[in-house]
């Protein structure tokens, strides 16, 4: 017999006693067990919790590395522990979780004081965590906000499971990465840039304070919202250092009466309009080439190649005009009227105010430097520039000119500007002049610098469609171009990423780059994804290319895009207007020996903009608009000629040899396979001096097409 509790039992009670409390003990342990592994179904596994990612943002630079934009699902940007403030880990700390460093994820001695609070007072005090609150940041949707025991449970064991496999500063990272901090911040470094305009590391004590204190309600204690809490909040933030034995009492006073200056609107607007087309362009390649979940989750740097001035000339330029535009041609509809009905809930169903595009290229490298896809992108997303196929009109006929030279014509050769009719097998096709006029004799330079259609139109008879259908896709036209007569004239249709592409080969020595937007691309971690090289071809030959560049110098200096000078463009240049069938759209392409720029004006729905409508007096003045800018920061530069290039003075009306007779004659440039050599034989005399004085042509009138 025994004595247990001065009670007396048989050696068979004691037994069963303890096979009865082995059995609960047991079965505590079976519940517990399997407690752990009900709440535990979904949770993260231990591979998941090893390779934690908060998700970060894709930030998009300019060529100059101004940040253009930034996409997310949250605006986060990670920085390492040895980055963030120690008085702000010190602050977050002592307001959230002062035994952070001593317990296991959870803290028991703060779990039973806040259930003995919450059980005899009203008070509903939380009891998480760091490492609690930093699990149910990672995984919101395993670990929902619901005041749930169960839920707490689960929470717990995250929270114990982080702890097994983080360092403290670890965690303490991953939280201060995390946290939700107002106005869509995530992160102590987002926050510290939207609500104070800082770099986290640059800010000071009395900022991280109170950026500490926003962590239990960001929009009740906003410094944006409510500053007075802010400081209020601050405050207890600093009383709990000082018992923390983080601050004394001194310093806590001098930082409590030291004011902090918010910077509203610091953090990046991801609704801002500027550059939009372009960035959309960029955003439209990173998620085909990379997914969605690297290009909002992941993150990427992404270094591109546009230049924000130049962007600004450009946009500026463009709407200026076509205000201006609008404005004198009383169009029942314009941007104005859209914008104020779209203000009162009125938008209409289609936009049918006049639109406009403009593209900027390095003709060096193929760098995009600049992009106008539309006049407001939050109107129309359809990019104008790099998705809008138009009738190019006019500004094809460059192609047909270079055609000409590489089948023997040269620059003082004869065109006849008359009447004539093609059969194209299904009808007859009369080209007719923009002046509605016909000229006679001129030379190949005076068709092409004044835009004249017949004696364009007549070079079919001699080489037809094929040479010139090759040199357009040698010039990089992707576009399905139609087999047809009126191809000469512009038929088919372009877009104006392809025009500007095809005028930079002219400008580039002959020399075709691939066009391109971005010049690098980086993982969040730094890995390089990406890094563009330059892409060339020889395209046409040197000399060719120079001669072709000539002739557009004279269209922009004497011909259809003479007004290029007063409106502002003074530097050499070269270029070529471009007008379709009742005004419908209007064109101006033109280069310097490093830029090419291009522009399109018209409707979204091809509808005529009215009488006068060309090339010249729409889309040229927004190309003086921002190239004069760009090509007087620039500076002069000269054309380089080729070696092989010739010159000769011809008569302008036999485009012979000229001879002292002569009236009316030209020192013209030729190629070296194809030059007069037959003197004049209309005028007589001397065989004109080489260095003659060349008295150019004459005036023109006011009907001389597309002017």
């Amino acid at each position: 017999m025994r004595r247990l509790l001065d009670i007396t039992l048989s050696r068979r009670t004691v037994k069963t006693i303890l096979l009865s409390l082995l059995a609960l003990f047991l079965a505590g342990m079976a519940g517990v067990f399997f407690g752990v592994d009900y709440l535990s179904r979904d949770l993260p596994s231990l591979d998941a919790l090893q390779s934690i990612e908060p998700s970060v943002k894709t930030v998009i630079f300019a060529a100059d590395g101004d940040t253009l934009r930034e996409f997310y699902t949250e605006n986060r940007t990670i920085v390492p522990i040895n980055r963030i403030p120690v008085h702000l880990q010190q602050a977050v700390v002592s307001i959230e979780d002062r035994r952070f460093y001593d317990h296991y994820g959870i803290d028991l001695r703060r779990l039973m004081g806040i259930i003995w609070i919450n059980l005899t007072t009203r008070s509903s005090e939380g009891a998480s965590t760091i490492t609690q609150q930093a699990a149910r940041n990672l995984f919101p949707k395993l670990l929902p906000s619901q005041k749930l025991v169960t839920r707490k449970f689960r929470e717990w064991i995250v929270a114990v499971q982080m702890e097994s496999i983080y360092t403290k500063d670890e965690i303490l990272a991953m939280y201060l990465n995390q946290i939700y901090l107002g106005k869509g911040t995530y992160g102590v470094q987002a926050a510290a840039r939207t609500f104070f305009g800082k770099d986290v590391w640059d800010l000071g004590i009395e900022e991280t304070t109170m950026l500490a204190g926003m962590i239990q309600l960001p929009e009740r204690y906003s410094p944006f919202n409510h500053l007075d809490r802010a400081y209020k909040r601050r405050a207890t933030v600093l009383e709990t250092m000082v018992q923390a034995g983080r601050l004394t009492r001194a310093e806590a006073e001098t930082i409590g009466q030291t004011e902090v200056h918010p910077v509203l609107g610091s953090g990046p607007d991801v609704s801002s309009g500027f550059a939009a087309y372009f960035v959309e362009e960029v955003r439209k390649h990173l998620e085909s080439e990379y997914g969605a979940e690297m290009l909002y989750r992941d993150g990427l740097r992404v270094w591109t190649t546009l230049v924000p001035r130049y962007q600004v000339w450009m946009e500026d330029a463009l709407e200026k005009h076509l205000v201006a535009e609008e404005t004198k041609r009383k169009y029942e509809m314009t941007r104005a009227v859209y914008d104020s009905l779209t203000a009162i809930g009125e938008r209409p169903e289609s936009l049918d105010y006049l639109q406009g595009a403009a593209l900027l290229e390095d003709v060096r490298t193929g760098a995009i430097l600049g992009m106008v896809g539309g006049r407001s992108f939050d109107d129309y997303k359809w990019n104008m520039s790099t998705q809008a196929t138009r009738q190019p009109g006019s500004i094809f006929k460059p192609l047909v000119y270079l055609t000409a030279l590489q089948h023997g014509y040269q620059a003082s050769s004869i065109l006849v500007d008359s009447p004539f009719m093609i059969d194209t097998g299904v009808s007859l096709w009369r080209p007719k002049n923009f002046s509605g006029r016909f000229q006679g004799p001129m030379t190949l330079r005076y068709a092409l610098s004044r835009s004249v259609n017949a004696p364009t139109a007549k070079l079919y008879l001699d080489f037809g469609l094929a040479p010139l259908l090759e040199n357009a896709r040698i010039l990089g036209f992707t576009s399905k171009l139609p087999r047809v007569p009126s191809l000469f004239l512009g038929a088919g249709e372009v877009t104006l990423k392809e025009v500007v592409g095809a005028y930079s080969v002219f400008a580039n020595h002959g020399v075709a780059v691939q066009q391109h937007l971005i010049t690098r691309i980086e993982s969040a971690d730094g890995e390089v994804l990406f890094e563009n090289r330059i892409q060339q071809r020889e395209a046409l030959d040197p000399a060719e290319a120079y001669l072709m560049t000539d002739l557009m110098h004279t269209t922009l200096v004497e011909g259809t895009g003479r007004s290029a000078h007063w409106r502002g463009f003074t530097k050499t240049g070269a270029g070529k207007t471009g007008t379709t069938n009742d005004n419908t759209n209007a064109w101006f392409c033109g280069f310097t020996p490093s830029f090419c720029g291009g522009v399109w004006v018209g409707f979204d729905k091809a509808s005529p903009m009215g009488r006068g409508a060309t090339g010249s007096r729409m889309a040229l003045p927004i190309w003086t608009g921002f190239m004069g800018k760009i090509a007087d920061e620039k500076g002069e530069e000269p054309f380089v000629r080729p070696p092989g290039i010739l010159e000769r003075t011809v008569c302008l009306e036999t485009g012979m040899l000229a001879t002292s007779g002569c009236d009316s004659v030209r020192v013209e440039v030729f190629l070296p396979s194809s030059y007069p050599q037959t003197v004049c034989d209309i005028h007589g005399g001397q065989l004109h001096d080489f260095q003659g004085v060349d008295r150019g042509f004459q005036t023109l009138d006011q009907d001389d097409d597309e002017f």
